[in-house]
């Protein structure tokens, strides 16, 4: 692979105009959907994830139940932030281990940009990949316990290992995206882009450190229950949702179409980049059904 990415094609603006085509017509129509749509914006972020995450209340964070210190005060003098943070507790649009993994996915992508490395097409080192399936196991194993603990509680004699709590839920959630990220990115970067880095994304455990912290970090601003937070926050799970779909999808296409590293820059990628987004609302859009014929929209325990 890391060869195969030695040739580069040179961004030409005359040639990138041409490929504004469909592409970009698609994702204006399906941006504008999404905005114009009559509901409350937290209700369209718990659209997103209700076909694929049970949202359960026991196994979600709740923002606007508590307050901040001085917040109060705050919401008093300017009455728009009432507006913007909610005052009465609002839940998350998806659980606590979902929201971890897919705000993990997302912001591990931008991460990547961020230092430089957003095109990066090549597999990391073993040790690294090792940690990728730690992460991923480490989330499953704490899935487990969490099954056990709820069998447990209906009368099943089965034993389980430690009490499932929400902080363990999104972290080990969060481990998971990074690896997710860590693994599918590669794999996208190298069918989407011309000018790939064959480069590893992340090459030693160390650069994994600062998601780790920011992790934590989100962490705490879950832990506060302030409304202050809800919707920074709370847009992280539909965009990371629809981010990995989109991701799995993209490669899916560029495979079938028999077409690999088509775009040399964003205007470029337009087109497979919008197909993928379509393909993902569409499957939400299909699983949501499934779930409302099984079970309305009775919200689970």
């Amino acid at each position: 692979m890391t060869e195969d990415l030695k040739t580069r094609d040179e961004y030409s603006p005359v040639r990138a105009a041409t490929h504004v085509g469909w592409g970009a017509v698609a994702l204006s129509l399906l941006f504008a959907v999404l905005v114009l749509l009559p509901v409350p914006l937290a209700d369209k972020f718990y659209m997103i994830g209700f076909g694929i995450c049970p949202q359960r209340i026991s196994h979600s964070y709740f923002f606007g139940g508590t307050r901040l210190a001085g917040e109060s005060e705050l919401r008093s003098a300017l009455p728009l932030v009432n507006a913007a943070a909610p005052a009465q507790p609002t839940k998350l649009p998806v659980e606590a281990r979902m929201y971890g993994m897919f705000a993990g996915f997302l912001l591990t992508w931008g991460y990547a940009w961020l230092i430089g490395r957003g095109r990066s097409a090549v597999m990391p080192k073993p040790v690294v990949l090792a940690l990728y399936v730690a992460f991923v196991a480490v989330m499953g194993l704490d899935g487990i316990n969490a099954t056990l603990r709820d069998l447990h509680a209906e009368g099943l004699p089965l034993p389980f290992a430690y009490e499932p709590r929400l902080d363990l839920r999104f972290f080990t959630g969060w481990l998971c995206g990074i690896a997710l990220a860590g693994i599918i990115l590669p794999v996208v970067n190298y069918s989407l882009w011309k000018n790939a880095q064959p480069r590893a994304m992340f090459e030693q455990a160390r650069d994994l450190i600062p998601l780790l912290f920011l992790g934590l970090g989100i962490l705490a601003l879950l832990t506060t229950g302030s409304g202050l937070f809800y919707y920074p926050l709370a847009v992280l799970a539909p965009v990371g949702i629809l981010a990995i779909l989109s991701a799995l999808n993209l490669v899916l296409v560029i495979t079938l179409r028999g077409r690999e590293r088509v775009a040399a820059n964003w205007v470029e990628a337009l087109d497979p980049l919008a197909l993928a987004l379509c393909l993902a609302l569409l499957e939400l859009g299909l699983l949501s059904l499934l779930r409302y014929a099984a079970f309305g929209l009775t919200e689970l325990a």
